[in-house]
């Protein structure tokens, strides 16, 4: 049945985008197409309609769409979603009907009813303006301000120049125009000068005829009972008059409601303020889908305003890039968008993009039919820029030179001068957050402040007129200096996470932009070195260790010069740390490592010489040189000794323990780590982004590997757990790198594949985010074993012959023994012997050469294994082989390495008929484990124990 509004006749039909729906006969047209829809559908949406801008809840519209009937939700649901479809919503980003969380659904389009004499409009001789073209994103901000208005009845949009208030202000105008009968009425300020002419102005639009006598008390009675909306826009040049009109029809007008849109707010009792923001923009993140960029509505303006232009764009993951960064850039600022679009129209996305990497081609983005202000962004800005005083205008100026955030201590720092006083900057940077020139964020730390980008280009253009900028970057330099030696990250703070810490990485864009303008031809070199002293524990804490490097680098290019011994000890220390994660093992990162560790000597730094000694300690471990990294170690016990400080102890106990494992004591290595662990549960645990390495983290992977040597595999097992949930927690890039890598050798001893899959998805996720170039070849290594273990051999071989010639390169060998010993194997079942012999002892050589025998029985054992498989087998070389591997491991207290030889000579044995012999082998073996019997060796151990 069809439904009958009560006072439909006299609306005929109804428009909005580009539909009309005649009431009369029934009928959905787009331009002279008919649209079907079904009598149902029909119905829902000229309920919809009629309510436009309110929330109509399921249980009315299924009420009056189906009377006669009872149904379920879902039919309403079918044809909402047919409508929609007919509708065309989605296509750049139209809507016409949402769903309100829990409530029901809304009609929130602009809606004009048309009768026998036309269109109808807002009110009687109304200049209330058609709805400024389709709106992206702003959706919920209109029926939240409609709602609002039945409430408050003054409500102030604010916001930045080009970011939609009048657009927001005229479609809650016409959302609105059924709470008020219509009589909404719309004020354009920008073209009027003063008070005189505003009073005018809003008694000629509400329909006032001048009369002889006070126009203003006059508009006031005339206002005194009449209910409508008065839109008042562009008050910021008139804001004290509007204000003081405002205040006065809020007083004398009960039934007149009032919304303004501002750059700054009126100040008046009973003012609600609405703070319009940018549209969201999609995240600077690598990998989005062209789907996913253009689900945020900065995207999809930008693609329909391109499209409006006639030009079909259809975007590609490159292109869509693209437009996320164009987007950004802009802020989110819809005018901004809406300009770029038509730039991107002419000379593609691409190009624009590129063209808007200058601050100051920001401000040249246009159109010719937009109002005077809205024609480029420098007139949006200039409107904005004549209203301030000569003080506010130096302080936006001169906090141009801030790159993000900044706090009102950094402003005063840089504006603050003979002329302008603290508490004047003080002033001037509340009023301009108030003119909406700069953005304030409330947070835990405290309040900071940022330009928008177009605004900073803005400033920065104005500052360079006003022959202020190197003036200006001098004292941005040197804030930046004392902010950071101010708040130096502490070495023995393992939360990056802390207020200090927090207020810095806030301040990183600055930090990089000082450094540009330092190392520049207008900087000073003192000033640069310094600087760079200053930030490069910042950038290690942060895991920037790319960045690092090459800020360091540049310093070291100009530090002859520098007489500061403080300043060249962390300009050298910070290079080397970040050096041997981004470079590898080469010469040069010893030599660094060596040079800081001079400075530091020369002061008598302890804690920054117990540092690079805990990081050269980790070269040298992936070098295999065992006896450089004890000798490490004992530098570093002397040291603590001398110290007699705890937590140096604690470094120097892990260090040592480390050193230890590689020297193949066990005892010494548990005994020392163990204690490490004991002492290091009683303090802070130490900032790994310092060090680059975590004594605690440490001593936890060295144990799950000395357990697991030593036949204690359920306690390794526990070790690597707590190992990778730490630095799972840590979420620092090294330290997650280290504990996976190191404990998916355990996993795959024991064969449990799926931890190892699920930590090798891990660890490729975090070196995708970090650019770690020596463990890349370590991951392709751990993910050629993989591939290898899941019978996946032609891929596998592929990773490991790669992983294997890049780590060679980088002088890595931490673990090519696991590496090696695997491709040995598969290259002999592919009949390549002679290649998978050369291979391993090529392996040993190297381990045999800097006397690190813990390995050795793994591969001799590989070497059996070779002898076993492929063409001819020599099981006389295999015996002899295995028998020299478990004897070696029997010298190094690794049990678990011994008891696998053993099953691979008892298997030999059984298959010649030697039962007792084998059983001989592997009973007094496995007698001596006391735990990890669920593990596939000592499982297969059992078997053969039992075997009749």
């Amino acid at each position: 049945m069809p439904v009958k509004e009560p006072g439909s006749s006299s609306a005929v039909k109804l428009r909005f985008g580009p539909f009309e729906l005649s009431v009369t006969e029934r009928i959905l047209r787009k331009a002279d197409e008919v649209i079907p829809l079904g009598a149902r559908a029909f119905d829902a949406l000229k309920i919809l309609i009629d309510r436009a801008g309110e929330v109509v809840s399921k249980n009315e519209l299924i009420a009056r769409v189906w009377p006669d009937a009872v149904v379920e939700e879902g039919s309403l649901r079918v044809h909402l979603s047919a409508l929609r479809k007919a509708l065309g919503e989605g296509e750049f980003g139209r809507k016409y009907i949402v769903n309100v969380q829990g409530r029901g659904y809304s009609f929130v389009a602009p809606v004009a009813r048309v009768g026998a004499t036309g269109p109808s409009s807002p009110a009687r001789g109304s200049n209330f303006p058609a709805a400024l073209g389709e709106m992206i994103g702003r959706d919920d901000v209109v029926l939240n301000i409609r709602s609002r208005l039945r409430a408050e009845r003054l409500i102030t949009i604010l916001g930045a120049g080009g970011i939609g208030k009048t657009t927001v202000a005229v479609a809650v105008g016409h959302a609105a125009s059924p709470d008020f009968s219509g009589a909404i009425f719309f004020v354009d300020l920008s073209v009027l000068r003063n008070k005189d002419q505003v009073v005018a102005a809003t008694a000629s639009t509400m329909g006032l005829v001048a009369q002889p006598g006070d126009l203003e008390e006059a508009l006031l009675e005339f206002l005194r009972s009449r209910r409508a909306l008065l839109i008042l826009d562009s008050c910021e040049h008139l804001i004290e008059p509007v204000a003081e009109i405002a205040d006065r029809i809020c007083q004398f007008a009960p039934g007149v409601c009032l919304l303004a849109t501002s750059r700054e707010a009126l100040q008046i009792a009973g003012e609600h303020v609405f703070r319009l923001l940018p549209l969201d923009c999609p995240p600077e993140q690598s990998g989005q889908t062209a789907d996913e960029t253009l689900s945020y509505p900065a995207t999809r303006l930008f693609v329909e305003r391109v499209s409006a232009r006639g030009v079909a764009l259809v975007l590609d993951a490159g292109d869509a890039d693209f437009v996320a960064e164009i987007c950004r850039r802009l802020d989110g600022i819809p005018l901004a968008i809406e300009l770029a679009a038509g730039r991107a129209a002419v000379f593609g996305v691409r190009d624009t993009a590129t063209m808007l990497v200058s601050h100051l081609d920001l401000l040249k983005l246009g159109r010719r039919t937009a109002i005077p202000r809205h024609q480029t962004l420098r007139e949006t800005l200039d409107w904005s820029h004549d209203l301030l005083s000569e003080i506010e205008r130096a302080v936006l100026r001169r906090a141009g030179i801030f790159v993000g955030c900044f706090t009102l201590e950094a402003a005063l720092a840089v504006a603050e001068q003979d002329g302008i006083s603290r508490p004047e900057v003080i002033d001037a940077v509340g009023s301009l957050v108030e003119k909406s020139l700069i953005e304030a964020r409330i947070a835990s730390q405290g309040p900071s402040y940022r330009l928008l980008d177009t605004t900073r280009a803005y400033a920065v253009e104005k500052l360079i007129a006003n022959a202020e900028y190197d003036a200006i970057a001098t004292r941005h330099a040197d804030y930046s200096i004392q902010l950071l030696q101010a708040n130096s990250v502490d070495i023995f703070d393992a939360d990056v996470s802390n207020s200090s810490i927090q207020l810095v990485k806030d301040y990183l864009g600055n930090v990089r932009a000082a450094l540009e303008w330092s190392f520049g031809p207008s900087g000073s070199n003192a000033q640069a070195i310094s600087l760079a002293a200053a930030a490069g524990p910042l950038f290690l804490a942060l895991s920037l260790l790319t960045e690092c490097r090459n800020w360091m680098g540049r310093a070291i290019e100009h530090i002859s010069q520098e007489r500061n011994a403080q300043h060249q000890m962390e300009v050298h220390a910070s290079f080397a740390l970040s050096l041997m994660f981004t470079e590898g093992n080469r010469e040069k990162v010893r030599a660094a490592f060596h040079l800081a560790l001079d400075f530091a000597e020369q002061r008598g730094d302890a804690r920054q010489q117990l540092r690079l000694l805990g990081g050269l300690s980790m070269y040298f471990h992936h070098l295999i040189d065992v006896a450089a990294a004890h000798d490490l170690a004992l530098r570093a016990e002397a040291i603590a000794t001398k110290t007699g400080n705890r937590d140096d102890a604690a470094i120097a106990l892990s260090l040592l323990g480390s050193s230890y494992y590689f020297l193949g004591d066990q005892v010494r290595v548990q005994k020392h780590l163990e204690q490490a662990l004991r002492d290091l549960s009683g303090i802070r645990r130490l900032n790994a982004s310092q060090y680059l390495f975590d004594p605690r983290s440490q001593s936890l992977m060295i144990l799950t590997r000395s357990h697991w040597l030593t036949g204690n595999l359920d306690q390794a097992v526990r070790y690597a757990e707590l190992a990778t949930d730490e630095a799972d927690n840590s979420d620092h890039p090294i330290a997650v790198f280290r504990a996976l890598a190191m404990s998916m050798s355990l996993y795959f001893w024991i064969d449990d594949v799926e931890r190892v899959e699920r930590n090798l998805a891990k660890l490729e996720l975090s070196l995708e985010k970090n650019s770690l170039g020596p463990y890349l070849a370590v991951t392709q290594g751990l993910r050629g074993r993989y591939l290898l273990r899941v019978g996946r051999t032609a891929e596998g071989m592929r990773y490991l012959r790669d992983a294997l010639s890049r780590l060679a390169e980088q002088r890595y060998k931490l673990l090519v023994t696991e590496f090696a010993a695997d491709m040995a194997v598969y290259l002999t079942e592919q009949n390549e012997r002679e290649e998978a012999v050369a291979l391993v002892d090529e392996a040993i050589a190297s381990f045999v050469e800097v006397n690190m025998l813990i390995h050795l029985p793994v591969l001799l054992m590989t070497k059996a294994l070779v002898h076993i498989h492929g063409r001819a087998p020599d099981i006389k070389s295999a015996k002899d082989y295995l028998e020299r591997s478990i004897s070696l491991a029997r010298e190094g207290s690794a049990l678990s390495y011994e008891l696998r030889a053993a099953l691979h000579l008892a298997r030999i044995w059984i298959a010649e008929g030697e039962v007792q012999l084998a059983r001989d082998l592997i009973g007094p073996i496995y007698s001596r484990f006391s735990e990890g019997f669920g593990t596939p060796d000592l499982i297969i151990a059992r078997e053969m124990l039992d075997m009749p």
